[in-house]
């Protein structure tokens, strides 16, 4: 019922005129009953409200008046009933209803016309009745119907500018250069401007997350959001990130998007250019101070590599040789480390390995697993090549300065290389 008030409220008033109709003429008919009124009198009362009841609810499914000459058959029978009626009171009720849904349906040439003739053969039927009415019953019949008319006429003018706001909105909304969606209270969207539509394809396709990986239905977003940043899957596959601001209105939610995956490609390209070596793509000496701060609530260990018999290489085999032998290498030291380690470049042929949460015997073993990665050749697009390492290793934790232990990795790393060198 609340659905259909809102939908289409003149529809509503004149289902309620057609109710009290309804009513009206059953406590017509009752009172006749309740009086004595003659069975004849009782049949034609039923007849001529039971025909206007019929009119009015052939107006009501056309949503106009009837045609003229109906009016003037309508308003021939009631004066006719009311020349018969032995009490005239019982069917004011319907008069009033019956002018108060033709002024909730017709122009106001059609109202005034029947306003008139229902006043008319009143008062020539109360008259020949010997029952005149009393002047307040055709002020009524005025005054009333006219109310009707005002208020639709009000109704329908207001309604008229939203209705042309909302087109002004959607128009404007649609020239946005903006994504922008419109959606109901129910979530339904109302409008998705060409931009949206480009960004986002259907939304009924669309699969958005936080950051965090938390499902949300943009649909459904919390009006008033501001800077709420989405990772976008679409239909087809794409993924866009995109930045949502939500504008509450009256009747949903005014959606804004902004495409914000260029910016933040070039941001994370950016980041990953301050925090890792360009040649090998490992993290950088920044990147690995970061990571040792935030394994600086536990115990870890660092290893400290250097290649052996790399300046020889370089020189034998030129620059883009010894380029992509250190990549060969990186490659290595990655696996031979563990996902869970961040092996670095320090530079040169110089690395080191963050080994969060290890003690001694798991230093030693990586630090072993990283000297077997030496035993084979390199293959290269020069051909194959064998290169040394030397490893060093020491512990840290709470209270270890990152410097002191690398320090003490390197010196233990330069003992295995002079080691190495007098054998």
């Amino acid at each position: 019922m609340n659905a259909l008030v809102r939908r289409d409220p003149l529809r509503s008033l004149r289902l309620l005129f057609l109710a009290a109709m309804v009513l009206v003429g059953v406590a017509t008919l009752v009172q006749s009953a309740v009086t004595h009124a003659a069975r004849g009198d009782m049949l034609m009362t039923a007849a001529v409200l039971g025909a206007i009841l019929l009119l009015r609810l052939s107006e009501f499914r056309l949503g106009a008046p009837v045609p003229l000459v109906m009016d003037v058959l309508e308003l021939a029978a009631f004066g006719l009933l009311l020349g018969t009626a032995q009490e005239l009171d019982p069917l004011l009720g319907p008069i009033y209803f019956v002018l108060s849904f033709r002024a909730a349906t017709g122009r106001l040439w059609r109202v005034l016309p029947l306003i008139a003739g229902y006043m008319a053969v009143s008062f020539f039927g109360s008259t020949a009745a010997g029952n005149p009415l009393m002047p307040g019953a055709y002020i009524g019949m005025t005054i009333m119907p006219m109310l009707v008319f005002t208020m639709r006429k009000l109704f329908m003018h207001v309604q008229a500018e939203r209705e042309r706001h909302e087109r002004m909105l959607d128009d404007v909304l649609k020239r946005l250069p903006f994504p922008v969606v419109v959606t109901g209270a129910d979530g339904e969207v109302v409008l998705a401007n060409p931009a949206a539509a480009e960004l986002t394809g259907p939304l009924d396709g669309v699969r958005a997350t936080l950051g965090d990986g938390t499902p949300v239905d943009l649909r459904r977003l919390v009006p008033g959001e501001s800077g709420l940043e989405l990772r976008v899957t679409r239909a087809d596959g794409r993924v866009v990130q995109v930045r949502a601001e939500t504008v509450p209105t009256a009747h949903g939610t005014i959606l804004a998007l902004l495409d914000v995956t260029a910016q933040r490609g070039y941001e994370n390209r950016l980041e990953h250019a301050a925090f890792h070596d360009p040649l090998t793509g490992l993290p950088n000496r920044a990147l690995l101070w970061r990571r040792f701060a935030e394994a600086g609530d536990g115990p870890y260990a660092v290893l400290l590599i250097d290649l052996d018999g790399f300046k020889a290489i370089n020189d034998t085999h030129g620059h883009l040789a010894g380029d992509e032998l250190l990549c060969r290498v990186a490659e290595r030291l990655r696996h031979a480390c563990g996902p869970d380690a961040t092996v670095a470049r320090l530079g040169g042929d110089e690395f080191a390995a963050l080994l969060p949460q290890a003690d001694a015997d798991r230093a030693r073993e990586v630090a072993e697993a990283v000297r077997q990665t030496f035993r084979w050749d390199v293959p290269l697009s020069t051909g194959p090549v064998r290169v040394g390492g030397s490893v060093g290793h020491a512990l840290g934790g709470p209270g270890f300065s990152p410097d002191n232990v690398l320090a003490e990795a390197d010196a233990a790393m330069y003992v295995e290389k002079h080691s190495r060198v007098r054998s």
